[in-house]
């Protein structure tokens, strides 16, 4: 396992978000989180969450958001990639939240991690997944940032599996997704008896088409599904709107 060597500060950025509630140690090269997780976060409906994992955390950054956001929740951070895992552990450290929550260093798709994760035991699975799949673009296979972006790993239809063994009646799953592939991730939760509750389409800017969408899914949810208003990330100046600052933890 890498950890000294590949954790030196001079290869690391701590980085503030959510108006100084959260500081995050990412890498300088490699996987750095967008803004995706941080609308995600804000995405999740309010709720009484006992236990709450993310999937595929890499650095913290969803599952600490969500342990900032819902003070009593207790989260599990699930990273398979041992220098990701390190900073999350390192990111729970720096933020105090050592007595709320912890890092599991596994692949979740794995049958042993059944016995450290054991299925119907979260009220929330949150995730930012992989979003591209096996063969999209020129990628090393081997590569930390190839194995968080690409479905090398984390194919969706397995994750969406995962998450749903995971909660117990009534429990929510949430995830962020590149739009163009809805359809997909629709289809994963149809099949896996997840109903959709929620969806909200994010746009880079007013008239463009939309990049990402949120899903909110609920294990024995007999509801119909709401479609929020579009969230607009920038103006037509480039400043962000006062949608994407609020959902971003910035000032108005």
């Amino acid at each position: 396992m890498e950890r000294a060597a590949s954790l030196e500060v001079g290869e690391l950025t701590c980085d503030s978000i959510l108006r100084g509630r959260l500081r995050l140690w990412q890498p300088v090269v490699g996987y750095r989180f967008s803004i995706d997780p941080l609308l995600l976060i804000d995405f999740v409906s309010d709720g009484s969450f006992g236990q709450v994992a993310d999937l595929g955390a890499g650095v913290g950054i969803v599952g600490l958001g969500l342990a900032r956001r819902f003070e009593q929740a207790r989260v599990t951070l699930v990273e398979l990639q041992p220098r990701l895992a390190e900073l999350s552990r390192r990111n729970i450290v720096e933020n105090e939240l050592t007595a709320r929550c912890q890092v599991v260093l596994a692949d979740v798709l794995s049958p042993s991690t059944k016995q450290v994760l054991p299925g119907g035991s979260f009220e929330l699975v949150a995730s930012c997944p992989p979003y591209y799949p096996v063969g999209h673009g020129g990628v090393n296979p081997d590569s930390e940032e190839a194995i968080a972006r690409h479905e090398l790993r984390l194919p969706l239809p397995k994750l969406v599996a995962a998450a749903k063994r995971l909660v117990g009646f009534r429990g929510r799953v949430a995830f962020v997704y590149p739009s163009p592939r809805l359809p997909e991730l629709l289809t994963a939760l149809g099949e896996h008896s997840l109903p959709v509750r929620r969806l909200r389409l994010v746009h880079p800017q007013a008239g463009e088409p939309a990049q990402r969408v949120m899903v909110e899914a609920q294990k024995g949810y007999r509801g119909g599904l709401v479609i929020e208003p579009p969230l607009y990330i920038r103006e037509a100046d480039g400043r962000y709107t006062v949608q994407a600052r609020r959902a971003l933890g910035e000032p108005d």
